[in-house]
């Protein structure tokens, strides 16, 4: 199967996906302030980083991502939240994307276990970035100066 293909499931999926990026969040300890915050505010924001997961992949230091990312940094420090929550949340996202990509049975040959480890790394790098932006944007005073 091509990586086309299982990132399409990925897109079309995103709701179901975010779904379980929430029910995670909310039985991950240490995420109190976090679950405090409204869910459809949490499951946007998710739910849009995981439609658009191709683009990001295809283009992982692409401009509209990097601002994505620290424009949410901005919002979760301007709403208080721990920076370890901010980062604990991008990598909850990572682990229920690919755990949803492992439970579809994709890659069921050497072929495909090929391209699973090369979508995992990408996937990795991806969400990698996501980080890195989301801490610069938390630390970026109102005038967009770090």
């Amino acid at each position: 199967m091509d990586m086309n293909t299982v990132i399409g499931v990925v897109e079309r999926n995103a709701d179901k996906l975010a779904a379980r990026w929430l029910e995670r969040l909310r039985k991950e300890a240490g995420m109190e302030d976090y679950v405090r915050e409204p869910a459809p505010l949490l499951l946007d924001h998710v739910r849009g980083a995981y439609q658009e997961i191709g683009t990001y992949l295809d283009q992982p230091r692409h401009q509209v991502i990097a601002e994505h990312f620290r424009t949410t940094g901005r919002r979760r420090r301007e709403r208080g939240l721990p920076l370890a929550e901010v980062i604990r949340a991008v990598q909850l996202a990572r682990t229920v994307l690919w755990q949803y990509v492992i439970e579809q049975g994709i890659f069921d040959s050497t072929v495909n276990l090929y391209q699973a480890l090369n979508l995992y790394r990408q996937i990795v790098g991806f969400f990698d970035q996501a980080v890195l932006y989301a801490v610069e944007g938390y630390f970026e005073t109102a005038s967009g100066e770090s």
